[in-house]
C-alpha cells in the first residue's frame, strides 16, 4: 500500500519510524573512550527525554511511586527487548559499539530521564 512491507514496518519501528537523516544524526558519536567501550551519541539525549516523557505519564496518571523506577526499568527493558526481536539492536562483540554497551547507556540515560522527572517535576498526588 505504501511501498513497505510488514517486516519494514517492524524494522523501523525500532527507531520510531524517524526519516533516515535523523537517525544518522542521532548516530552521531559525542563523547567515546579510546576503545569505544562507552560512547555517548544523539540517542543518548533521545533516551533521557524519553524517559522525562513516560515518567510523566506515568506519575501523571496517579501509578504508585513505591514502584516507579522498577517499572521504568521493566518499561525500557521491553522496549530494548524488541529492538533485539526485529534486529534494531547492534550485534554483540567484546569491544567497541556493540549490543551490550549500547544497552547499558540507553537503560541509564532512560532512567536518568525518569529520576529528572520524579524529582523536579511540579508535585504530584498519591
Amino acid at each position: 500500500m505504501w511501498g513497505y512491507s510488514a517486516e519494514d514496518i517492524l524494522y523501523r519501528s525500532g527507531d520510531v519510524f524517524l526519516p533516515k537523516s535523523i537517525k544518522n544524526l542521532l548516530d552521531t558519536s559525542l563523547y567515546s573512550s579510546k576503545d569505544t567501550s562507552f560512547y555517548i551519541n544523539g540517542w543518548t539525549f533521545i533516551h533521557i527525554i524519553s524517559g522525562i516523557i513516560v515518567g510523566y505519564i506515568y506519575l501523571h496518571l496517579g501509578y504508585a511511586r513505591t514502584d516507579y523506577f522498577y517499572t521504568m526499568f521493566v518499561i525500557h527493558t521491553i522496549w530494548e527487548t524488541w529492538q533485539i526481536i526485529i534486529g534494531m539492536s547492534k550485534p554483540f562483540s567484546l569491544t567497541g559499539d556493540n549490543n551490550r554497551i549500547d544497552i547499558f547507556v540507553d537503560t541509564f540515560a532512560f532512567l536518568y530521564g525518569t529520576y529528572i522527572i520524579k524529582n523536579y517535576k511540579l508535585k504530584f498526588t498519591k
